[in-house]
Parts: C-alpha cells; sequence; structure tokens
C-alpha cells in the first residue's frame, strides 16, 4: 500500500470514494503498522468507509522539527481532516455532516478526545481503547519520566537492539511476526522517546470542556484486563466526565488487542459505529 502525504502527515488509505470515514490513531512510539489487521479485514468489515491509518506527529514516517505534543498533534490532525472533507464536498457537491468516526489507542486516545472537543462537528462516533489520563501534571524536572529516562539509557547502552525490541513486543504482548515493524519505530532517540512519553502520561482533560460534547452517545470506552490498571481507572475517569459513553471490559486483552484479537475488536468497532451497540461475546463485559 502507497504512502500518502499530507504536509509532514503520513497516511495510508482505502476506499477513498466512501463518504463516511473511520480514521485510525495508534498508541505512542508505534506507528500505523499496528493496523495491519483492520487493513486486511477491510474488505469484510469495512468496505462501505474511506479508512484512513495516519502515523502520528514524529511517529512512523510523520516526521518533523520541534517537540511532540497531544495539543499540537490534534491541531495538525483537524487541519488534515477539515482540508480532506472539503476535497470531499467538492467532488461530490454535498455538505457532509459528522462524517468522522475515530477509532484509537493510547496516545491516540488522548488526540482523538482534543479533536472531539475542538471540533465537535467532525466527530461521529468516538472508539477510544488504552486510555492514559492522569490526575495531575508533573513539572519535567522531577517528573519520573526523567528519572527512568536517565536510568535507561545507561542499561540499555549496555544491550543489544534485539533485547530491546523483543522487550516491547512482550510488554504489547503481540508475537515475533511484528518484530521488524518495532524494530523500526525503535530507532528514536531517547530523548524523543521521553518527550512523547511525558505527554502521553501526563495528559489530563481540560476543564474547559465543550458542553455540546458532554451528553454525547456515541462514546465506546475500552479497556483489557491484561493491561496497566491505569488503563482501567483511566477508562472509568473518562466515563465520568462523558456519562453517556458505554463502558467494556476485554477479558484478557492487552494495549494491542487490535492486533491479538482482531476479529473480535473489528466486529466491536463496526457494529458501534453503525448500530451504536456493543456485541454479545463472552469476551466482553459491559460495565455500563
Amino acid at each position: 500500500m502507497d504512502s500518502k502525504y499530507y504536509k509532514n502527515l503520513v497516511y495510508h488509505e482505502m476506499g477513498n470514494e466512501n463518504e463516511k470515514i473511520i480514521l485510525f490513531l495508534h498508541s505512542k512510539i508505534v506507528s500505523k503498522w499496528i493496523w495491519t489487521k483492520q487493513m486486511k479485514g477491510y474488505d469484510k468489515y469495512f468496505k462501505d468507509y474511506h479508512c484512513i491509518f495516519v502515523d502520528l506527529p514524529h511517529h512512523g514516517e510523520s516526521q518533523s522539527d520541534g517537540k511532540f505534543s497531544i495539543n499540537e498533534s490534534s491541531d495538525i490532525i483537524i487541519d488534515f481532516l477539515e482540508d480532506l472533507l472539503k476535497n470531499k464536498e467538492n467532488e461530490n457537491k454535498i455538505r457532509l455532516s459528522k462524517p468522522v468516526n475515530i477509532v484509537a489507542l493510547g496516545i491516540g486516545a488522548s488526540i482523538a478526545i482534543e479533536i472531539l472537543n475542538k471540533k465537535p462537528e467532525l466527530v461521529n462516533h468516538l472508539i477510544l481503547s488504552g486510555l492514559e489520563i492522569a490526575d495531575r501534571k508533573e513539572s519535567k524536572e522531577s517528573s519520573i519520566i526523567n528519572i527512568i529516562g536517565k536510568t535507561k539509557a545507561e542499561y540499555l547502552n549496555e544491550k543489544p537492539d534485539s533485547f530491546i525490541t523483543k522487550a516491547y513486543l512482550r510488554y504489547f504482548g503481540i508475537k515475533k511476526d511484528y518484530y521488524d515493524f518495532m524494530e523500526n519505530d525503535l530507532d528514536m532517540r531517547i530523548q524523543k522517546e521521553k518527550e512523547i512519553a511525558f505527554e502521553s502520561l501526563n495528559y489530563t482533560i481540560s476543564n474547559n470542556l465543550n458542553n455540546n460534547i458532554l451528553d454525547k452517545k456515541e462514546i465506546l470506552l475500552a479497556y483489557g484486563n491484561k493491561e496497566d490498571l491505569s488503563c482501567t481507572y483511566s477508562a472509568i475517569k473518562l466515563k465520568n466526565i462523558f456519562k453517556n459513553a458505554r463502558l467494556i471490559e476485554i477479558n484478557k486483552g492487552n494495549h494491542l488487542w487490535n492486533l491479538i484479537d482482531w476479529e473480535l475488536f473489528n466486529r466491536t468497532i463496526i457494529d458501534f459505529i453503525e448500530n451504536n451497540h456493543i456485541i454479545n461475546d463472552e469476551k466482553i463485559k459491559i460495565i455500563e
């Protein structure tokens, strides 16, 4: 699949002739390859949608100068979406209403929340998993990320690259089939990795959320019971803000359950997008 470009943003797309959009936003450190199973399942599950798999700013092929931030990343993606929709509307001579469904993991979910808050008129359904929401922001000087980063740099300098890549595969719970993809994504400076990790682990929900989004029903929040407990707490925290959102637990679900249990993942997101419904499956526990 050929890469497409919008300024410094790089993405893959399928079904660009369709009006309805599903935008896939990945977790921190990795890139658009984590949606491999969603790309392969396109004809079965998503053939009526324009699916876009983007490399987040400062991830994968979407490299640029400056520092990574969730706020700036959301602005970049909003700019991309508005340009995309403008072109679609000009081609089809119609006005599209809330045409974008967003499926997001980890830091991608934080960016998706910012997109919804800034441009609610763009977003139809929001499906968020592996959330990382902090109670408060740390100062960069005293951040645990800085301490870990220094220790990691000293420790990992003595280890081969293969050790680091295999460690990440184990952390995400995915197979060695993805070794090459992970190895490419880890080819970044420790300073950049610290920068992204700090943003991810210090993301807080704004006290000035757009009132128009608080009652939104088209939000599905998910966490796996094999993820860090912080993901569970973050999902519950967000459910307390978006009272009408649905909350589910994935049995034996890991952070990248879209790769591990991809049939379940694909069925879950398409049924929620099309029917506002949560599928009946023994691996899914409906919390609220």
